[in-house]
């Protein structure tokens, strides 16, 4: 029988490994406010820039990190980790910040 690697690569790898510094150090103490208001703080957007997961799918040359939906697909996971609504409005964001 044939073995199958299943690991997403380096690059995915590294991308999920780098959320949790976001997730529970600036999302998780406002998720149960991002969640009743379904309103994402505009204070977070830069940083959400500065960690690349904006124009995640977008081509480098248009200003995005051309990873792909399976990268944008794991960012969004671990950001929903600690709120669900507050990857609504990056999965909805095409360009980089």
């Amino acid at each position: 029988m044939r073995d199958f690697d299943f690991g997403l690569g380096e690059d995915l790898d590294l991308l999920r490994d780098n959320r949790p510094c976001l997730r529970d150090a600036e999302l998780a103490p406002r998720a149960a406010e991002i969640d009743r208001s379904n309103l994402f703080p505009r204070d977070l957007w830069p940083r959400l820039g500065e960690l690349g997961l904006l124009g995640i799918t977008v081509e480098p040359e248009w200003g995005g990190a051309g990873l792909g939906y399976l990268a944008h697909v794991v960012a969004m996971e671990e950001l929903s980790r600690v709120s669900a609504r507050s990857v609504s409005p990056t999965a909805r964001t095409p360009t980089s910040a």
